[in-house]
């Protein structure tokens, strides 16, 4: 078969962030129930001696990936943007004696502001060499989708 196709797999998960540099309410801490849907493209595999004869990818395979290198690492954390020092004070301030981050806490430092859109190119960045890695062929992300909420979401494509 050479017919391409596409395939998506969606994960949801709960995290806080803020944007600090927002001119309304978003730069205060807060959360949201973020979905992320990531869509691959290739062609069927077509040999019959592999079990994921038939498919592109294995839904479940893509959703393990999904799982430890996007879901497992956001999930009830707070994303805070590495250049936000008063965020990042405050939290090591919530320590006693202001010592440091406190263990049980799930806080992701990220290089660029947590908004959807920098989300979307972060899980891009996480899953990429994974799927490249296990599925070969001529397998690709060709979207990662980020709800912030219901009705805002955010596309990344990859560089074009």
């Amino acid at each position: 078969m050479t017919e391409r196709i596409e395939i998506s797999k969606e994960i949801e998960f709960d995290a806080g962030h803020r944007v600090s540099t927002h001119a309304s309410k978003c730069k205060n801490p807060h959360g949201h129930r973020y979905k992320i849907r990531v869509t691959c493209g290739g062609r069927i595999i077509d040999n019959p001696t592999r079990a994921d004869h038939g498919m592109l990818i294995d839904f479940g395979n893509l959703k393990g990936i999904m799982n430890r290198k996007i879901h497992d690492v956001l999930d009830h954390g707070f994303v805070v943007w590495q250049d936000d020092t008063w965020m990042i004070e405050s939290l090591k301030n919530q320590v006693p004696g202001g010592t440091g981050w406190k263990l049980d806490w799930n806080v992701i430092v990220f290089p660029t502001m947590p908004t959807a859109e920098n989300i979307a190119v972060w899980a891009w960045q996480q899953i990429e060499a994974d799927i490249e890695a296990e599925f070969g062929d001529d397998l690709c992300i060709q979207e990662v989708a980020v709800w912030e909420t219901p009705t805002s979401v955010a596309y990344y494509r990859g560089e074009k």
